[in-house]
């Protein structure tokens, strides 16, 4: 098995499957997918969803691993929150997913 994402197992067969990213809706390499678990690993959480690299990135800047697991622990919690709103809107214009959305916290 190959690691791909944050801490997900990936089997050798799904490493070369597309997917559409949960949150900004681009179609995403295998290179650049990853699981985002909705409630966060660290609080027991277990569903996730496939989202792009820049987006999972962008999810873990915006909010603590409180936020994620209190209030914003639903895909339809995340879509509906305005950072995230304007995020989508700007990533979707994006070509490429080679950039990096990684960022030191200031909380």
């Amino acid at each position: 098995m190959a690691y791909l994402g944050h801490y997900e197992k990936i089997h050798p067969f799904n490493m070369k499957t597309e997917i559409e990213c949960s949150i900004c809706k681009r179609t995403t390499p295998p290179e650049f997918k990853e699981k985002h678990h909705l409630v966060p690993r660290s609080k027991n959480g277990t569903e996730t969803i496939d989202v792009c690299c820049n987006c999972g990135d962008q999810v873990h800047n915006l909010f603590t691993n409180k936020e994620l697991e209190k209030e914003y622990n639903t895909l339809e919690a995340l879509l509906g929150n305005p950072d995230i709103q304007k995020w989508v809107k700007w990533v979707s214009k994006q070509a490429g997913f080679s950039f990096s959305m990684k960022s030191k916290k200031q909380r």
